[in-house]
């Protein structure tokens, strides 16, 4: 039973989240400094082994009208890349995870300014949760 990878993919940082093992729970997992899409895509590599992972999830930012964005595109191009690993992806609307990641970050009295590392991570898990709300797993 292998768990699922959600990924709030970014040019400079990606957060990441994982599944419990049931998929019942998405917890943030770190965060990845991006150096290049060779080295990311060799760190989600052993990511993928060392956690058992079998899906990724990869949040997509879709426009307010419901439209493709710049973002959009660029996150669609990295997925291309992705698929060298051999495993499912999945797209999943992440629109205002961001937002809802710094307001989980002021409830626990934390500041977002330094904090943006765990923001990634947290927004990639609001994404990951969301997600296995939705499906019922």
């Amino acid at each position: 039973m292998g768990r699922i990878l959600g990924i709030d993919y970014g040019h400079v940082r990606m957060g990441l989240a994982l599944t419990d093992p049931m998929k019942i729970i998405a917890s943030a997992y770190k965060t990845l400094d991006v150096t290049s899409d060779v080295n990311t895509l060799k760190e989600l590599e052993e990511i993928i082994k060392e956690e058992d992972v079998e899906k990724i999830l990869l949040g997509i930012p879709m426009g307010l009208s419901g439209k493709k964005t710049k973002k959009t595109i660029e996150v669609e191009e990295f997925a291309e890349k992705l698929k060298t690993l051999g495993k499912e992806i999945v797209y999943w609307d992440e629109s205002f995870s961001s937002v809802q990641a710094h307001q989980v970050l002021h409830k626990m009295g934390k500041k977002t300014g330094n904090n943006k590392k765990k923001i990634d991570m947290i927004a990639a898990a609001i994404v990951l949760q969301d997600y296995l709300k939705a499906q019922s797993y």
